[in-house]
């Protein structure tokens, strides 16, 4: 097929020659059309219409074929005031980070939480090879059909189930490599279990944090499935695991009167949006991000709120800082960004992940003994609370 440029098939050759990763991986993305599991109609962005291709398949063919995600679906199939996004496929330069971060194998047998297109899957099944198994879960019956029809019209036969994934697949375990295409707070047990010793989960982790996003793990499964832990790969902004919404806070009130206001030199907003953000979220458990839209000239602000209290703070671009409650957001927030420097300023991929059986979500910066932060407890703990042996408060 033409879409009036250059063939459908030359897109898909100059993405897979433009992705920086292992050579495998790129000649399985030039083998596999995306284009077969892309639906007709995609949401170019959040605000406005949808994109068919049966009208515009020029524009069509570039969003498949531009390295970049395509909304699928919005509101889960229905209407709604605004588009909310609930199923896409990710990135194709994320998908390959994911798939050498999970070191999948000819022979391998592979869990992948959320089918999506199907794409991705198909992906995996090239990889693992016809002595491999790829069992595939979604959670939402309308995306598994299609994913379904798209699979068995590109020739591939991976199995396929309706579920929220949080249970893995028992059956079918042990799994070499578990990839999530959706973000988590909670990595599930039952993924270390069903993994085998040695193998890998990769996962998007986002710890009740909406700016900047979240982080890649790749996190390695101990002897006795007792242990996961690992370093972050990359960013990574995915929808949240459907099981684990709302968990990441809210913008405090537009007449939220603080307790304290000061000025900073410059920009308070770079604070988190420079390239420290990330990391910053990382030494701060239990604080939720995000911007909030401002009357009158002023764009935006950045506001920071406590999962579990009713403490708040906001940047603005003038340098105010305004926070309330008892846990002085905005001072830790500054406090852990001058931490960050006296570190070296170092990059997301020196901060790690360690997940125990109990349910502890710990991270570490450089080594699993160095500094540390709890972002989760035990099942029976609360979220957000630090660690108190060995931990460290910037």
């Amino acid at each position: 097929m033409k879409d009036g440029i250059e063939t459908l098939g030359t897109r898909r050759t100059r993405l897979a020659a433009s992705l920086e990763t292992d050579v495998r991986i790129r000649e399985v993305f030039a083998k596999v059309p995306r284009h077969l599991f892309i639906p007709d109609q995609v949401w170019p962005g959040l605000v406005g219409p949808s994109l068919d291709r049966n009208t515009d398949p020029e524009g069509w063919a570039d969003q498949v074929y531009t390295d970049a995600p395509v909304i699928t679906q919005v509101n889960e199939g229905c209407d709604g005031p605004a588009n909310v996004p609930t199923s896409s496929s990710s990135a194709p330069s994320v998908m390959a980070t994911m798939l050498e971060a999970a070191g999948v194998k000819p022979g391998h047998r592979v869990l992948e939480i959320g089918t999506g297109t199907g794409f991705n899957t198909a992906l995996l099944c090239e990889l693992v090879g016809t002595q491999g198994q790829v069992v595939t879960i979604e959670v939402d019956p309308s995306v598994l059909k299609r994913a379904r029809r798209a699979l068995e019209a590109a020739g591939y036969a991976p199995a396929t189930f309706l579920s929220d994934g949080v249970d893995g697949h028992p059956s079918g375990a042990p799994f070499d490599s578990v990839i999530a295409t959706c973000a988590l707070v909670r990595v599930p047990a039952e993924w270390m279990r069903q993994t085998r010793p040695g193998g890998v989960i990769v996962t998007p982790w986002a710890p009740g944090v909406t700016l900047p996003g979240g982080m890649m793990a790749q996190l390695v499964v101990g002897a006795g499935a007792n242990l996961a832990q690992g370093r972050f790969v990359g960013n990574a902004d995915f929808m949240s695991l459907r099981d684990q919404r709302g968990r990441r806070g809210a913008p405090p009130d537009h007449d939220a009167i603080a307790d304290r206001t000061w000025t900073l030199t410059g920009d308070a907003r770079d604070l988190v949006l420079d390239g420290a953000g990330p990391q910053l979220a990382l030494m701060n458990p239990g604080t939720a991000m995000g911007f909030q839209p401002l009357p009158g000239k002023e764009r935006s602000c950045v506001w920071l709120s406590a999962v579990d209290s009713p403490s708040w703070a906001r940047l603005y671009a003038d340098g105010r800082v305004e926070q309330g409650g008892p846990d002085r957001l905005g001072e830790r927030i500054i406090t852990a960004r001058e931490w960050w420097r006296a570190q070296g300023s170092p990059d997301l991929t020196e901060y790690g992940l360690t997940v125990d059986i109990t349910g502890e979500h710990r991270v570490w910066l450089r080594d699993p003994s160095g500094p540390s932060w709890v972002h989760v407890r035990t099942e029976r703990g609360s979220l957000g609370e630090e660690k108190a042996k060995g931990s460290a408060r910037p």
